[in-house]
């Protein structure tokens, strides 16, 4: 399934244009925590991770899962 892995903040969504191939939700949460994981430098030497998550949504845009950062924890 190609899922959208949107960045949702306080202020705005940072909309992924591309997407990409997962095997299932599960999947897709699982990439989604290594992300966060993979910026949390970035995130805690910047700006704070709550109040941030993933939209994760399907082609026709329907949010399939939230992914809130502070889950990367």
């Amino acid at each position: 399934m190609r899922v959208y892995f949107h960045i949702r903040t306080a202020t705005e969504l940072i909309l992924d244009p591309d997407g990409e191939e997962q095997d299932g939700l599960e999947a897709a949460r699982i990439e989604a925590i290594a992300c966060v994981r993979e910026l949390m430098d970035y995130i805690w030497r910047k700006k704070s991770p709550v109040g941030r998550q993933f939209e994760i949504t399907d082609e026709a845009g329907h949010v399939l899962l939230v992914v809130p950062f502070t889950e990367a924890n």
